[in-house]
């Protein structure tokens, strides 16, 4: 098609806030130029109705007082004012290509409808391709069209991905409202056929249809009810099978239908799925249903189609071009390589990884993140407008081993299945730029296979943790087939990269020394960290104490290793908790690591707490989630990681947030976030003595944690907001996208 033809999308919802919610965010990526977004709810009994008003401002929304989809699609068709209208479901996500796609469907004027490929909820697997449907409704689906096609066999456009020019939608009377669900498209699709016109599947007009629960079915697809589907069987059967079949023939094949769904409404109870009695009503519905769908074809005069009273009672409405924040020439399409994404995980990598991701996402840049799977499945989700894809590593190809004989196979065949999901899905996405961590070699083959301009993210490498890895140094071993390899091959990357982000000066100048390279200062960038400010919704679940009295609470957030500086905390606390008799300690973070034969956690209790009796007051609550980390800081009174190696110390930024003055020793990347007795303290080196010092001065003074603390957050809102840091993202990654692309 030469022009761009206005295209309505039509969104029916019921009691599925959530879902839609996410839908109407997936909407704000579609690259098509030209589409309204019409909305029709109902009867909803959930917050459908707010999530309406909240995108009222991009949508026009009506209600259908009734729970039948044919009469909300109607609804929506009498409000359209797009020459084509594309319904979507209010659990499916549309990829941003896909009205660009659908479009080019309609390359003839018989042809009427075009729909698209649907993926299944893991959305990696099809639900369903070019599906070809008889005068029974029955379907079966295809790769592409097979055989000829006629009003007997013709393309059946699933209603959660077809697109209809809206003339001949008006032309055949829209939808029949016989049909509450389940074959209303499929009766559409026929009547259109009957009419001497043709549809059409664009394959890669793709959406991913996420299959949320519903008032007739469970999310695992457990039907709740089954009266509605039968009783659009029954009817369309004798409707349309009627026009050509003899009666006897549509007796014979509704009985077949009512065996088969005995058998499966007995197989769900044998399977454990639901209970004998479901079982046993399921079942009877189906027999009504379908008794009552054939006596309501048989005793109509005709059918129920969309009326004049409703075309009159929307004739006023006008088109209202749905605003996406960036048009589709103005985005990055980025994307974003982690192997831990929240929720799953919580590192700081992942959580900086976050941050970017949804803050860009915020702006209206297209973003994808490629992460790992916590299950043994891949699959893909879209979240906070980020589509997330979580893969399960396959072994490397021979191939990828030779090129890389050293590295270890683990890390190999991880990142070699990074770059695989991205070749799989860049003709969709069409990736501008990549970005990724150093750390684990994530992006080695993406960096020397791929032809995207790619972006090696800098943060604590193997090289500068390795002095603080006693496992790492004591087994030669595996430091050896291991750890060695894996710096051989970061200073390469180091070399070769094109462009290097940092997340402060000081990396960069512990990078150069540690690998003896120099990083030429055009290939490289700083830009600091930022955070969201989450400090006002966190709530207060974990005991604040007594504000008047003298009880002090410190946290510790990390892992329990020595490059945290656990062991120097952990030494110095007995005597702390001596000085202190209302000091409380809570450590937060994996304490199973082994350093030995034990773990920091099971030392300190064997030979600290017991003898001293203070186990009362020292709280190791291990790996915590996110929200109950943020309530740990807004606790506290102090905050305290003697880390011996930090890159930047995200960690100091939470505190921060939280107005908490820290306590941390001056190396790697701290000092450029925390400024000596301004925002909190810093000793020079990890010494035990002159960190129970710092403590203590802390502890004892009330007044300086709270001077200290108010500077600390006047410091984050200055310099390590997530406005600041993803201003500056966006900005560096534009730059990089228009000068590759002007290459």
């Amino acid at each position: 098609m030469d022009t761009f033809p206005r295209i309505s999308i039509v969104i029916n919802t019921l009691d599925r806030a959530e879902s839609l919610e996410r839908t109407l965010t997936s909407l704000r990526q579609l690259r098509y130029p030209v589409f309204e977004v019409i909305v029709v709810n109902g009867p909803s009994c959930d917050h459908t109705a707010a999530v309406i008003e909240h995108h009222s401002t991009e949508v026009r929304a009506a209600s259908c007082d009734q729970a039948n989809l044919a009469v909300s699609r109607n609804i929506g068709i009498a409000m359209a004012r797009g020459e084509i209208v594309a319904f979507i479901d209010d659990d499916a996500i549309p990829e941003p290509d896909w009205l660009d796609r659908l479009v080019t469907g309609y390359g003839a004027p018989e042809i009427v409808a075009v729909g698209g490929f649907i993926r299944d909820h893991g959305g990696i697997d099809f639900q369903c391709r070019v599906v070809i449907a008889d005068r029974f409704g029955d379907s079966t689906d295809h790769q592409a069209v097979e055989g000829s096609l006629s009003h007997e066999r013709y393309i059946s456009l699933t209603g959660t991905n077809a697109s209809f020019r809206l003339s001949a939608l008006l032309a055949i009377g829209g939808f029949d409202e016989e049909y509450a669900y389940f074959l209303d498209e499929t009766d559409v699709n026929l009547r259109l056929v009957e009419r001497g016109w043709q549809a059409a599947v664009v394959g890669d007009a793709e959406i991913h249809h996420k299959f949320a629960a519903s008032n007739l079915r469970s999310e695992s697809r457990v039907p709740k009810s089954m009266y509605v589907q039968a009783r659009s069987k029954g009817y369309f059967c004798a409707i349309n099978a009627g026009a050509i079949y003899d009666k006897r023939i549509i007796v014979s094949h509704l009985t077949d239908y009512v065996r088969a769904e005995y058998r499966r409404k007995k197989q769900l109870f044998f399977s454990r799925r639901t209970s004998w009695g479901t079982s046993e009503r399921l079942s009877d519905e189906v027999l009504r249903g379908v008794c009552d769908g054939v006596r309501d074809a048989y005793g109509q005069s005709a059918r129920k189609l969309l009326g004049d009273a409703l075309m009159a009672k929307h004739s006023e409405e006008v088109f209202k071009a749905f605003q996406v924040p960036l048009a589709a020439e103005q985005r990055l399409r980025i994307c974003l390589v982690s192997q831990d994404y929240p929720p799953e995980g919580s590192g700081g990598i992942a959580q900086w990884t976050r941050e970017m991701a949804t803050g860009l996402a915020d702006l209206g840049h297209e973003v994808t993140v490629i992460t790992r799977s916590e299950s043994a499945h891949p699959y893909i989700d879209f979240r906070e407008g980020v589509w997330v894809h979580h893969i399960v590593a396959a072994a490397a190809p021979p191939s990828e081993t030779a090129k890389y004989p050293e590295v270890p196979k683990k890390l190999l065949s991880y990142a070699w299945s990074v770059a695989e999901e991205i070749k799989r899905v860049q003709p969709r996405r069409q990736f501008g730029v990549i970005s990724g961590p150093l750390w684990d070699l994530e992006l080695l083959t993406i960096l020397s296979d791929l032809n995207v301009p790619t972006v090696l993210t800098l943060q604590t490498s193997y090289a500068l943790a390795l002095p603080y890895k006693p496992d790492w140094q004591t087994n030669t071993s595996y430091r050896a087939r291991h750890v060695e390899p894996v710096i051989a091959r970061e200073r390469k990357l180091l070399c070769s990269a094109s462009y290097l982000l940092a997340n402060s000066r000081a990396l960069l100048a512990d990078l150069e020394e540690a690998y003896d390279i120099s990083l030429d200062g055009q290939r490289t960038t700083v830009i600091p960290h930022g955070l969201s400010d989450l400090a006002a919704e966190v709530g207060d679940e974990i005991s604040l104490g007594d504000p008047n009295s003298d009880t002090c609470r410190l946290l510790f957030v990390g892992r329990l290793e020595p490059r945290k500086g656990i062991d120097l905390l952990l030494d110095i606390l007995p005597e702390l908790l001596q000085r202190f008799p209302r000091l409380i300690i809570d450590i937060v973070g994996d304490d199973t690591i082994k350093i030995g034969s034990e773990t920091f956690r099971s030392r300190f209790e064997r030979q600290s707490l017991k003898s001293a009796g203070l186990a009362a007051r020292v709280n190791f609550h291990g790996k915590v989630g996110r929200r109950t980390l943020l309530r740990h800081y807004k606790a506290c009174d102090l905050f305290v990681a003697p880390s011996r190696y930090e890159s930047f110390g995200l960690i100091f930024v939470e505190a921060m947030m939280f107005g908490k003055p820290s306590v941390a020793i001056s190396a790697g990347g701290v000092p450029e976030v925390i400024t000596h007795n301004e925002d909190g303290l810093l000793i020079c080196s990890d010494d035990p003595s002159a960190l129970l010092d710092a403590l203590s001065s802390l502890i004892a003074d009330k007044t300086q944690r709270t001077c200290l603390g108010t500077r600390a957050r006047q410091n984050y809102e200055q310099k390590f907001t997530r406005a600041r840091m993803i201003g500056a993202l966006e900005s560096y990654f534009a730059k990089i996208q228009q000068e590759e692309s002007g290459r």
